[in-house]
């Protein structure tokens, strides 16, 4: 796992308010920061690939029924 993705993860895992108004969406996370939010991974990777240099880390956040997805 690189180095920022550990960093993105942490920050997850400390802004579990934040994110949850995303509870269904695709998000990607880069510096501790959500760039982009979408239904789906394809609708993400359009606005990251415009805007950002760095891979971000994507992931889901879950309906309270679902697990955790990370990509």
């Amino acid at each position: 796992m690189k180095k920022e993705s550990k960093q993105e993860l942490n920050w997850l895992s400390k802004h579990p308010n934040e994110i949850a108004k995303y509870s269904g969406k695709w998000i990607a996370v880069l510096n501790e920061q959500i760039l982009a939010k979408g239904d789906s991974v394809r609708e993400i990777m359009k606005v990251v690939k415009k805007h950002i240099k760095d891979l971000p880390l994507i992931t889901k956040v879950p309906r309270k029924d679902e697990s955790m997805y990370i990509l």
